[in-house]
């Protein structure tokens, strides 16, 4: 099995609607932009999967980088 860096469209509506629609780290409303972050980073062996992401705003997300 392929480990894809991203994640798939049904993946982001199920991450989006896991955080209620908000930052998992700012708690501001998403906006369609959103970003489907891996918690432990791709570039650090992190799987795409639901148990490693979250959904971030941009802002959240390149400030986050691959920490």
């Amino acid at each position: 099995m392929i480990n894809n860096r991203y994640f798939s469209l049904r993946q982001k509506r199920l991450l989006w609607t896991m955080a209620n629609g908000k930052c998992s780290i700012c708690k501001i409303k998403l906006e369609k932009d959103f970003h489907a972050d891996h918690v432990i980073p791709f570039s650090k062996s992190g799987k795409t999967i639901l148990k490693n992401g979250q959904a971030l705003c941009p802002k959240c997300n390149l400030k986050k980088s691959n920490k």
